[in-house]
């Protein structure tokens, strides 16, 4: 198999149905007790049957019925009856055709792989020795044997990679997940309309790439096999999560989901606030996904002791995206909070230090909020632009600083002298 038909592939796994509609002919079945009736009927909601072979079945599990009433009249033991009715795999095997019969085990068993492969043998482009191979492992697979279902799992993929291409196992690994991967696209979907980010423009071909998302990231992952321990596994994820589709980076980030936390996810938390147009949000999660994509790289790198790879300003980058204004917004609505626990907490050394008395908490928590708040501001900005412009603007803030807290900052640095001095004396 090529690697340009996997597109395909997936798309068709995507949309494939699983259940026949079953179609019992009455010409077949007539004059048939309702039980066997009603047998046949289920063979055919797995397996598409043909009238005659309906009607063979029909036939065989007549006979096979018959014998059991004869066996039961003439007094013989009732254990016996259990070999007319408990396996009819011989009766199936002679009447329906080899694949007809791969279809229907793997509706009965659709976690053996075996099966899964055989089923979906067009699909995956399966050569008749392939087919051939995989049935006779089938036949003589020791599942039996195997109890834990992460050795069974790791036998399927043992014999499974030895008979097919790489293509045709990863593609087999995505039939597997089909299922899982759908659900995993429905359920982000949900969150990504209720954050309200969905265009009717393009929400089909959205919803596709989230779909093929979750089929790629499942079938890489095969966390049934559980073949990875916890630090694999997290690095592997993390790999994994490179692919991700812009909008569901998105929606992690406006959800608390998992995203890496740097300066581009900060500005798409408060893009609200900011008012990002479409074009500034693309090019701000395009960044994003580039800085992820790079030091993790560099991880790598680290692992075999290569030199890290320079990452780009980011700074300069959030410069070139927005304007002067949402610059302004988005420094504020980030440091809004940090800014009320650093008031907070010089408020707590205020009454340690006992220099609370006659003021008022909200106001002065206030206070030192609107400060720290513009400090940070100011800082973040001479960081970012690097001119002496910013770095005087720093200055002036830092000297508008309130007296309590100057006050507090003369407690620390003597403080700090009688340690230094006694740590002195003790030398």
């Amino acid at each position: 198999m090529k690697n340009k038909t996997l597109p395909a592939i997936m798309l068709g796994l995507l949309t494939c149905p699983v259940f026949l509609t079953a179609q019992i002919n009455d010409k077949a079945i007539r004059n048939l007790p309702a039980h066997i009736v009603w047998k046949v009927q289920q063979i055919s909601t797995l397996v598409n049957l043909s009238e005659e072979q309906q009607s063979r079945l029909g036939r065989s599990f007549f006979i096979k019925d018959s014998l059991a009433n004869k066996s039961l009249a003439s007094g013989e033991s009732l254990s016996k009856l259990a070999g007319f009715y408990n396996d009819d795999s011989q009766t199936l095997k002679t009447t329906l055709t080899p694949y007809q019969y791969d279809c229907y085990e793997f509706e009965n068993n659709n976690s053996d792989r075996f099966l899964t492969a055989l089923k979906f043998a067009a699909d995956l482009q399966l050569n008749p020795d392939q087919i051939n191979k995989i049935r006779k492992q089938k036949d003589v697979q020791p599942t039996e044997k195997l109890t834990d279902k992460k050795e069974i799992i790791a036998f399927y993929n043992s014999k499974l990679s030895s008979i097919l291409t790489k293509e045709q196992y990863v593609s087999l690994l995505q039939i597997t997940y089909r299922d899982k991967s759908k659900t995993d696209a429905k359920k982000d979907w949900e969150r990504i309309k209720q954050l309200n980010l969905i265009t009717d423009k393009n929400n089909g071909v959205q919803y596709a790439e989230l779909e093929k998302y979750h089929l790629l990231k499942n079938s890489y992952l095969d966390a049934d096999s559980e073949q990875y321990d916890k630090k694999k596994l997290a690095f592997e994820t993390e790999k994994i999560a490179l692919q991700e589709p812009p909008l569901l980076i998105r929606a992690n980030i406006l959800s608390a989901g998992e995203y890496k936390n740097n300066t581009y996810s900060t500005i798409i938390k408060y893009e609200r606030d900011i008012k990002l147009t479409s074009s500034q949000t693309d090019s701000i999660l395009s960044k994003y996904k580039q800085l992820v994509a790079l030091r993790f790289e560099n991880e790598e790198r680290d692992l075999t002791s290569k030199l890290p790879i320079k990452e780009p300003s980011e700074y300069e980058n959030v410069i070139k995206i927005l304007t002067t204004e949402q610059i302004d917004i988005w420094l504020a609505s980030k440091n809004k909070n940090q800014s009320l626990k650093v008031a907070q907490k010089n408020w707590k050394k205020l009454e340690m230090e006992g220099l609370i008395k006659g003021l008022n908490q909200d106001a002065v928590v206030k206070e030192f909020a609107a400060y720290q708040l513009q400090f940070l501001i100011a800082d973040e900005k001479a960081r970012m632009y690097n001119t002496s412009e910013y770095s005087f603007y720093r200055r002036d803030i830092e000297q508008k600083k309130p007296e309590l807290l100057k006050k507090l900052d003369l407690i620390a640095r003597n403080k700090s002298k009688g340690i230094a001095t006694k740590n002195e004396l003790t030398w």
